[in-house]
Formats: structure tokens, C-alpha cells, sequence
């Protein structure tokens, strides 16, 4: 460990201490909306693979969610199947829905591929809508049962964050490792340039298809994370407003960074709980909220510079001691 180093290495001592104590002195209903917030983080990280990283807009993030949510509800409410079975089928169900849509609008490109996964998804948010005998239609699964884990019932806040939590820092790592792998990099060349890794020899539709299959995948995850945070899961999990949510959350954070997903996830859930216990019109607080980060910092919270922030604090103040 160099001297450079040593900060960082702090700092993420301090915000594990902090995540992991959160429980102890926080209450039952803010730990619940951070636990929350981790889980649209996870969700706006999958996000941010695809669009920080490899320069595509998918507005299907939460289909992905939903349709995990939803195979676990089904398997375990209707058919009682055990919990080991059905959350491998529900991550499974949303890398084959990511594959459905990928395969749909992987030769699109810019606003086109946001215009065709915002289309799947509202496609999709209507199946569920309408195909009553499987997914109840518009009331969906509600008081679905929750496991337990390593002998500790999900049915508890507590438990309930901790998993979250820990499925948080392991998504984060996976995710780190792969956009710092050759192939994420050569994801961030294909932003960069397309042409010129083609030239290269890279198959850069199968490479962008790949990405959509991993986003789906940790989508899935969170949709899984969801489910056992909420109990339910409607057509509204996945429609428009939802997938909105997932924009705003990566925005505000940073998108660039995969851990802009998570501040800007538990950002955003924060903003809801909080705003929504004053007005039923929280949305419009939130979007003049959003608008005022996107126009003073577009690159979200994440990309502000503090360095140079406080080298203009300082030739600020040492100017004003020359006047004095």
C-alpha cells in the first residue's frame, strides 16, 4: 500500500463501517428505503454497463426487473416451488427476456435503440397487463413470501438490508471487473469509435448483445432483491415511469461510474419516500430537482471535481486577502 493510496483505502473502510451500522441507528422505515435504494442501485448499475460504458440507452432496464420479479412471484405463490429453484429461474427468465430484446435492437443504434427498448418495454408491460391467467393482470402477486436466509427471515428489515447489501458490494465488484477487463474495454472502444473496432476484427454487435445479456443478468438480480424488499410486483414494476426512475437514478449519480448507480438509486428513492409524505405531486419536485442537477451538474455528483473546487476556494480567498 503506497501513500497515495492510503486515502481511498480509509475511505472505503469508513463507508463500509457507515453501510454496515446503518441498521443501528437509523429506523425500520428509512433502513427499508435505503434498502430500496441499493436495489435500484443494482438496477442502475446494469443500467450503466450499457450506456456509460458501451454508449447504448436502454429503457428496458426494469423489464428485466419485473420479469424476475414476476417467474419468482409465479413459482412461489402459484406453484410453491422452493426458493433455490426459483431464483435461478427468475435471473434466467430476465437474461432471456435482455436476449429477446437484444437480438430485436441490437442493429440500432443512438436514439433508434433507445426508441425500440422503450417500445419492448412498454410491449412487455402490456403482456403482463393483459395475460391475466399467468401474471393476475393489473392487481399482480402481492404477499409474496419471502425466505430465509442462513436461518435469518427475510421478513425483517434488518435481514432484509444486510442481504441487499452484501449483494450490492458483490454485483459492484462483478461489474468492476468486467468493464475492466479486455472486453469492457473494448465495450468503451466501441463507444468511442465503432468503425475503427471493426477494423480492428472485433464482432462489435456480438460484443453489444453480450453487455445486454450481463445487464439483464444483474436487472434480474435486482428484480430478485426487489421482490423481497416489496413482497410484490405489478405491470407498473416495468412500465415507462419506472424505467425513468433508473435514467434519473444513474444521471444523478454519475454516469460514468458504476457507483454513480448506487448514490443516485438511494438518492432518488430518498427524494420519493421523503417528498411523497407532503404532496401527491412529489414527481414534480423530483423532476424540477433533476432538471436543477442536469443544468449545474451534468455530469452528476460523481463527476464533480474537488480538486479544482478547492483550488478556486483558495484563489478565491487568496485574493481576497490581497485586497485586505
Amino acid at each position: 500500500m503506497t501513500i497515495k493510496q492510503t486515502p481511498k483505502i480509509l475511505s472505503i473502510i469508513f463507508l463500509l463501517i457507515f453501510a454496515f451500522t446503518i441498521p443501528l441507528w437509523l429506523g425500520s422505515y428509512w433502513t427499508q428505503t435505503v434498502t430500496m435504494g441499493m436495489v435500484i442501485g443494482i438496477t442502475a448499475m446494469s443500467f450503466i454497463l450499457l450506456t456509460g460504458y458501451c454508449g447504448v440507452v436502454s429503457f428496458a432496464q426494469m423489464s428485466f426487473y419485473a420479469m424476475a420479479a414476476y417467474v419468482f412471484a409465479l413459482t412461489i405463490k402459484d406453484y410453491h416451488w422452493p426458493t433455490y429453484i426459483s431464483i435461478p429461474l427468475a435471473i434466467l427468465g430476465a437474461v432471456i427476456l435482455s436476449a429477446i430484446f437484444g437480438a430485436i435492437a441490437i442493429r440500432s443504434k443512438g436514439i433508434y435503440f433507445l426508441m425500440m427498448t422503450l417500445a419492448l418495454s412498454q410491449l412487455f408491460s402490456g403482456l403482463m397487463l393483459d395475460w391475466q391467467s399467468v401474471t393476475h393482470g393489473y392487481s399482480g402477486f402481492t404477499g409474496v413470501a419471502r425466505p430465509s436466509i442462513f436461518g435469518f427471515s427475510l421478513m425483517k428489515t434488518n435481514p432484509r438490508y444486510y442481504t441487499t447489501l452484501v449483494a450490492l458490494i458483490i454485483c459492484y465488484l462483478i461489474l468492476l471487473r468486467i468493464v475492466s477487463s479486455p472486453f469492457g474495454l473494448s465495450l468503451q472502444g466501441m463507444q468511442d469509435n465503432t468503425r475503427r473496432m471493426k477494423a480492428l476484427g472485433f464482432n462489435t454487435d456480438l460484443r453489444r448483445f453480450v453487455a445486454i445479456l450481463i445487464s439483464g443478468f444483474f436487472a434480474g438480480i435486482g428484480g430478485i432483491l426487489g421482490i423481497f424488499s416489496s413482497a410484490s410486483v405489478s405491470p407498473a414494476t416495468g412500465d415507462l415511469s419506472a424505467n425513468v426512475m433508473i435514467l434519473m437514478a444513474a444521471l444523478i449519480g454519475g454516469i460514468w461510474r458504476l457507483e454513480g448507480g448506487i448514490l443516485g438509486g438511494i438518492i432518488v428513492i430518498f427524494l420519493i419516500n421523503f417528498t411523497k409524505q407532503f404532496t401527491i405531486r412529489y414527481w414534480l419536485i423530483i423532476g424540477v430537482i433533476f432538471i436543477l442537477i442536469m443544468i449545474f451538474l451534468p455530469n452528476g455528483l460523481l463527476g464533480l471535481n474537488f480538486s479544482k473546487i478547492s483550488s478556486k476556494i483558495k484563489s478565491g480567498f487568496n485574493k481576497n486577502r490581497q485586497r485586505t
